[in-house]
């Protein structure tokens, strides 16, 4: 048997995330980086390609998602010209949130890049959050 949850209790459950993320003075942020992904929360082994800055607060619960907002909508600055294959999502205490895939648009990545076919992104450009939602 498979513990189901009510609706409204996922919702609450998303809320505390999003609070979560949001606490501190900072915005939390989404680093993505180009080096294999490691265990959730260890060294990166590399610096970020690029870093999103989320909006505060960092998203909205809607229809049972928590959709995250980008606070820049033309984008965030890309650092390096690589392919990024995963994400860190840190919250405005620089607390980790979570660790997950990155794919483009079209992909089944956990933080979905937009306006671009694949993961390769080129230094000098910008990089938009595309669909990003948590259930």
């Amino acid at each position: 048997m498979t513990l189901a949850i009510s609706a409204a209790h996922n919702d609450a459950r998303l809320e505390g995330t999003r609070s979560f993320a949001d606490m501190g003075a900072s915005n939390s942020r989404i680093y993505l980086y180009a080096t294999t992904q490691p265990a959730t929360g260890a060294d990166p082994a590399g610096s970020p390609v690029a870093i999103i800055t989320l909006a505060k607060p960092c998203g909205a619960v809607v229809d049972n998602l928590l959709v995250l907002a980008q606070n820049d909508l033309t984008g965030d600055l890309i650092l390096a010209t690589n392919t990024v294959l995963w994400a860190r999502w840190i919250s405005g205490t620089d607390a980790l949130v979570a660790d997950g895939t990155v794919s483009d648009s079209t992909g089944t990545g956990d933080i979905k890049l937009a306006g671009a076919s694949g993961t390769l992104v080129y230094s000098g450009g910008r990089v938009l959050l595309g669909a990003c939602t948590i259930g």
